[in-house]
């Protein structure tokens, strides 16, 4: 069953919900935790890949060493 994000008018919560794809039709109501009804589903962009299971080459390795982002050069 696929999961849906929804966001309360009312509180601000953010929550999630699955449901079947007859029932994420938007006329169907989603209350939040608290009991209000006043909802509306937040889409979020998912990052998908097609192609070959084989991983990515790795890059080559930072001669300054150490650091993730930048090789080290941000961390002293």
């Amino acid at each position: 069953m696929p999961a849906y994000d929804y966001r309360c008018r009312v509180c601000d919560a953010s929550f999630e919900v699955r449901r079947s794809m007859h029932e994420s039709v938007p006329d169907s109501a989603v209350s939040c935790p608290s009991g209000h009804t006043e909802t509306s589903r937040i889409f979020s962009a998912i990052a998908v890949s097609r192609g070959s299971a084989t991983p990515a080459p790795a890059m080559a390795s930072p001669s300054a060493g150490g650091g993730a982002c930048c090789g080290g050069g941000c961390c002293g």
